[in-house]
C-alpha cells in the first residue's frame, strides 16, 4: 500500500518527501488507535471486586480491556495460567464466570489473604509477522455482604430482682451477641417496645448492661419479660431479639396488719383461769403484707395485762386471774416480726364480764299477727318482736327457729322481721312460724302469724290472642250467638268483658258474643276489639280481638225454606237462555239462509215448491235484479214423464209441460237409480253443450255464467253461481260428473257436490247470482 501511495506522489523531491512524512504519521496514528494486542488499557494488570453474594454459573466480567481480537479469526489467544476453583475464561468472548458461591468469611478463616482471589491471564500474540506472549495479572476481591443475623450469647437471660433494688442498679450484666460477618460486624442493643419495656434499659447502648429504671413492687407486680434487640451495622442492618425473664423478689418492706382494728369478747360468768376468750368478729390474727417473705409474727398485751393474757404464737387471748362480774377490760394488741421488731402493728381488744343471770328473757306477746300485701318488696320490715330480761346488763338474741320452713323471712339478732323473697298471694295466702330469743343462758319463744294480702298483680287472661268465629247464614238474624270468649284471672277477680268497636252490631253477654241488630250486617267479615277488665284494686285489663265471618249476602238469602224457589228460578233461567239462543239461530238462519217451510208443491212464479206428501223442501228463488225463466204450464216444451212416474210425483210437477234439457234427462236417470222423485220442473232453462258443461238456454235473458250443480239425498241445486252467505251443500264442491247405469246405488253419492268454472260477465257480482233449486 505504501508503494502505491508513493506512485501517487508528485516527482519532486519535496514534494516526495512532505507525502513520506505524512503518510508515516498516518501510520503511527492508525496503529496507536487500534492498539497493540495483548496489552491492557490504562496499565498492566487488572483489579476487580466481587460481592460474595453473586450468584454462580454467571459470567462476572468481560475482560474486554485486553486489547485484541480473541475470536477464532482473531489475533490473539486468552487462557488462564493456572485453574481456579472460583473462577473460569471464556477466551473467545472474554468473559469472567464464577463457577461456585464464594464466601468471604471461609476464605478468611482459612487465610486473611484468600479474600483477594489472583489469577494469571496469558494473552499470545497470533500474528504472522511477530509472536509473543505476555502474563496478565488479575486480583479479585471478594467484598463482605451482610449475610449473618447477629446471635445471643448464653440464652436464655432470667435473673432475679428485689423490689428493693435502688432504680439506676445494673440488674443483669454481659447480655452479648456476636456477627459473623466478617466486616460490619460491630453489634448495638436496644430495649423493644412493650408493656414492661419501662422498667429496664441498656446503661450503654454497646455493653449490654441492663438498668433498672422504674422501681419495683412485689405486690403489684412479680414477673415480667421484656425484649432486647441487637442489631449490627451492615447494610441494610439485621436485627435480632430475645427476651429477658426478670423475677420480683419481695422485700420486707410492709409491717404486720390486723385483719380489724378492733375486737369484742365476752367473759362468761365464774369463768375459769384459763379460759379462752372467743373473740368476735373472728380470732386475733395478723399478716406480713410482705407475701413473699411470711416473716413470723409474735402478739403480746401492751395495756390491760392484768388479768388476761396472749399467746405469743398463736394470738389467743386467756383469762389469767379473776375478773369481777360486770366488769369492761379494754386491752392493746401489738403484732411485730420476730425478725425485725420495729416492723408491728396495734390492735383493741374489749372484754366485757358477765353479771349473774337470775332471770331469763320473756317475749311481751306469745302470738304475734301481721298482714302484709303480696307485692311488699324484699328486704322490707314486717315488724319487730320483744322481749324483756329482768337481769340488767342483759344481753339477748333473736333467731327464727325452723327458718328452713319459712324460706320468705328472716330475722334479725336484734329482733327485726324482714322479707327474705317474694311473696305471692296466688301461692300462699298465710305464713306461720316461731321466733326465739336468749340471753346466752335461757330462752323463750312465740308464735308470728303473717297474713298476705291479695294484691291484683295479674292482668285478665285470654285463652286466645286472637278469636275467630265462621258462622252460618242464620247467624244474621237478632240474638244470634256467634261464638264464646275463654278469660281467667289468677287474682280470682271477677271479669267483666265489653268491646270497643260495632256495639251497635254485637253485644257480649258474659262470655258469648250476640248480635243485637241483624239489620246493619252488611258485611262479611267483622274485627272486634275486646276488653277484659276485673275487678280488683286497681283494676287490669286485657285486650283480644274477636273475627266474625259471615257468608256472602247473596248466599246468605238462601234458606232451605225457599230452596226449591231458587231451584225454579235457575232452571227459568236457563230455559230463557236457551229459548234466547233458538231465537238468535232462527234471525241468523232468517237472514243467511233462504226460508224453509212446508207447503204445497206449486211452480207459480218464482218458486218452485213441493207439498208435503213428497217431504219436499222449498227454496225461495233469489232474482232481485236479473230474470230468470219462469217455471210455468206456459213453456213450449213438453214433459216426457212417464205415467208410471206420475204416481211418485206431486200433480204440479206432473202437470208441467217443461221439457227436460240432455243435461236434465241425465240428472232424472240419475235420480231413478236411488229412487227418489224425479226433477222435471226449474230445470228447462239449462241446456248442455257437447263439452259438458251447463249453460243458460238461448231463450234466457241472462248472461251464461258457470252452473253449479248439487245433488243430495234430498235434492237438486241448480245456480248461476255461489251466493256469498249461503252455507248450503254447494260448500262441497267437485267437478262435475256423472256415472254410469251400473254404478251402485249408494247414498252417500248423493254427498257431493259438483262444479265447473265459467266466468261472469263483467257486469255480474257475487251476490247478485240468482239460485234456482228443486227439491224432490
Amino acid at each position: 500500500m505504501l508503494s502505491s501511495l508513493t506512485s501517487m506522489m508528485p516527482y519532486r523531491p519535496l514534494s516526495r518527501l512532505c507525502w513520506l512524512t505524512w503518510i508515516t504519521f498516518l501510520f503511527l496514528k492508525i496503529r496507536h488507535t487500534m492498539g497493540s494486542p495483548c496489552m491492557v488499557k490504562d496499565g498492566s494488570s487488572i483489579f476487580l471486586t466481587i460481592p460474595e453474594s453473586f450468584p454462580p454459573g454467571r459470567v462476572f466480567k468481560t475482560l474486554d480491556m485486553i486489547e485484541g481480537d480473541a475470536s477464532p479469526k482473531g489475533n490473539i489467544n486468552l487462557r488462564l495460567k493456572e485453574p481456579n476453583p472460583y473462577f473460569a475464561l471464556d477466551g473467545v468472548s472474554k468473559n469472567l464466570l464464577l463457577l461456585h458461591q464464594i464466601d468471604r468469611e471461609f476464605l478468611e478463616s482459612k487465610s486473611p489473604t484468600k479474600s483477594v482471589q489472583k489469577l494469571t491471564v496469558v494473552c499470545e500474540y497470533l500474528d504472522h509477522d511477530t509472536w509473543r506472549r505476555i502474563d496478565i495479572p488479575i486480583q479479585i476481591v471478594v467484598t463482605d455482604v451482610n449475610d449473618f443475623t447477629p446471635k445471643f450469647i448464653g440464652t436464655p437471660y432470667r435473673v432475679t430482682v428485689s423490689e428493693l433494688t435502688p432504680v439506676g442498679s445494673i440488674i443483669y450484666k454481659n447480655i452479648r451477641a456476636e456477627d459473623g460477618d466478617a466486616t460490619n460486624n460491630l453489634v448495638d442493643y436496644s430495649i423493644v417496645p412493650g408493656p414492661y419495656s419501662s422498667y429496664v434499659r441498656f446503661d450503654d447502648s454497646l455493653s449490654g448492661n441492663l438498668v433498672l429504671a422504674t422501681a419495683l413492687d412485689y405486690e403489684a407486680l412479680r414477673a415480667f419479660n421484656v425484649t432486647v434487640a441487637a442489631r449490627d451495622q451492615g447494610n441494610p442492618p439485621l436485627t435480632a431479639t430475645t427476651n429477658v425473664e426478670i423475677t420480683v423478689q419481695d422485700g420486707d418492706d410492709y409491717s404486720p396488719e390486723f385483719a380489724y382494728p378492733s375486737y369484742t369478747a365476752t367473759l362468761p360468768r365464774e369463768a375459769p383461769r384459763g379460759y379462752v376468750l372467743k373473740i368476735r368478729p373472728e380470732s386475733i390474727r395478723a399478716v406480713d403484707k410482705d407475701a413473699g417473705i411470711s416473716t413470723p409474727i409474735e402478739y403480746r398485751i401492751v395495756e390491760g395485762a392484768n388479768f388476761f393474757d396472749i399467746n405469743k404464737k398463736t394470738g389467743q387471748v386467756f383469762v389469767n386471774g379473776t375478773v369481777a362480774s360486770g366488769g369492761l377490760y379494754v386491752l392493746t394488741v401489738r403484732a411485730s416480726q420476730v425478725d425485725n421488731p420495729s416492723k408491728f402493728t396495734l390492735a383493741t381488744l374489749r372484754i366485757t364480764a358477765e353479771r349473774p343471770n337470775h332471770n331469763p328473757p320473756r317475749f311481751v306477746q306469745k302470738e304475734y299477727a301481721q298482714k302484709v300485701p303480696e307485692n311488699i318488696p324484699v328486704g322490707s320490715t314486717v315488724m319487730s318482736v320483744r322481749a324483756t330480761d329482768p337481769d340488767p346488763d342483759s344481753t339477748l338474741a333473736y333467731s327464727l327457729l325452723s327458718a328452713e320452713l319459712v324460706p320468705h323471712f328472716n330475722l334479725s339478732i336484734s329482733g327485726d322481721l324482714m322479707i327474705a323473697r317474694p311473696l305471692d298471694y296466688e301461692v300462699s295466702r298465710q305464713y306461720v312460724m316461731f321466733v326465739g330469743v336468749t340471753d346466752g343462758e335461757f330462752t323463750d319463744q312465740a308464735r308470728v302469724i303473717i297474713d298476705i294480702l291479695n294484691i291484683n298483680d295479674h292482668d285478665p287472661e285470654f285463652s286466645q290472642a286472637e278469636y275467630s268465629f265462621d258462622v252460618g247464614a242464620d247467624a244474621r238474624v237478632d240474638g244470634a250467638i256467634l261464638g264464646k270468649l275463654q278469660v281467667t284471672d289468677r287474682d280470682g277477680d271477677n271479669v267483666t268483658l265489653s268491646l270497643l268497636n260495632y256495639q251497635d252490631i254485637f253485644e257480649l253477654q258474659g262470655r258469648e258474643l250476640l248480635v243485637t241488630d241483624a239489620s246493619v250486617l252488611n258485611q262479611t267479615q267483622y274485627r272486634l276489639s275486646v276488653v277484659a277488665q276485673d275487678n280488683g284494686v286497681p283494676p287490669r285489663r286485657s285486650f283480644a280481638t274477636a273475627v266474625v265471618r259471615f257468608p256472602p249476602l247473596a248466599l246468605a238469602a238462601i234458606s232451605p225454606a225457599n230452596q226449591y224457589f231458587v231451584l225454579a228460578l235457575v232452571l227459568g233461567s236457563v230455559a230463557g237462555f236457551l229459548i234466547l239462543v233458538v231465537a238468535c239461530l232462527v234471525c241468523y238462519l232468517g237472514r243467511t239462509k233462504p226460508w224453509i217451510g212446508k207447503r204445497q208443491a206449486s211452480c207459480t212464479g218464482r218458486t218452485c215448491s213441493l207439498d208435503e206428501e213428497t217431504r219436499g223442501l222449498t227454496y225461495k228463488q233469489r232474482l232481485p235484479y236479473l230474470d230468470m225463466p219462469a217455471c210455468s204450464a206456459s213453456s213450449s216444451s213438453s214433459s216426457n214423464v212417464s205415467d208410471s212416474d206420475t204416481d211418485h210425483h206431486p200433480a204440479s210437477l206432473t202437470n208441467s209441460t217443461t221439457t227436460p234439457s240432455p243435461l236434465g234427462s241425465q240428472v232424472v236417470k240419475s235420480l231413478d237409480r236411488l229412487a227418489v222423485p224425479r226433477p222435471i220442473h226449474c230445470i228447462s232453462a239449462w241446456e248442455s253443450s257437447s263439452n259438458g258443461t251447463v249453460t243458460r238456454s238461448p231463450s234466457a235473458t241472462l248472461t251464461a255464467v258457470t252452473a253449479d250443480l248439487g245433488l243430495s239425498p234430498k235434492g237438486i241445486i241448480l245456480s248461476t253461481g255461489h251466493n256469498t252467505r249461503s252455507i248450503g251443500p254447494l260448500r262441497k264442491q267437485k267437478r262435475l260428473k256423472w256415472e254410469d247405469e251400473e254404478q251402485p246405488r249408494k247414498y252417500s253419492d248423493m254427498d257431493y257436490g259438483w262444479h265447473s268454472h265459467e266466468s261472469l260477465s263483467h257486469n255480474q257480482m257475487d251476490t247478485e247470482r240468482p239460485e234456482v233449486t228443486v227439491y224432490f
